[in-house]
């Protein structure tokens, strides 16, 4: 089996559940080689960098760095300006291979973990590509 590598754009309360479920996969099935974490006070982020694992405050420097070794972008900031800012970021690179999750797929896969609670959605209209 192929392994999955991730850049995270945010953990903050649905992103820090993935983060979590995702460092407890095997690590040859998946590997976050990256996150994007602008408040230094995040508690998940002490626990990223002591894996390894790099902060990039702008995500922007993260897709630089990584560029088409990225297989999957997991932005969960639910900031339809930083999804338009990676598509565009995407096309300029002429990256074709790294895949950025849209939102109702974030909410698919929320609902998915174990104990999941309903995420308000009152403010996430258009949860679609």
């Amino acid at each position: 089996m192929r392994k999955i590598t991730i850049v995270m754009v945010g953990l903050g309360r649905i992103g820090g559940k993935f983060y979590e479920q995702f460092t407890n996969m095997k690590p040859e099935h998946v590997e976050i080689i990256g996150i994007s974490e602008p408040n230094e006070n995040n508690p998940l982020l002490k626990d990223a960098l002591g894996r390894g694992i790099p902060n990039f405050p702008d995500f922007e420097d993260a897709l630089e760095k990584f560029g088409s070794h990225i297989d999957i972008i997991m932005d969960t900031s639910n900031r339809p300006e930083i999804k338009q800012a990676i598509r565009q970021q995407l096309q300029a690179t002429d990256n074709h291979h790294t895949v950025l999750v849209p939102m109702v797929v974030d909410y698919l896969m929320w609902y998915l973990l174990p104990g999941a609670e309903d995420i308000p959605q009152a403010h996430h209209e258009n949860i679609g590509y």
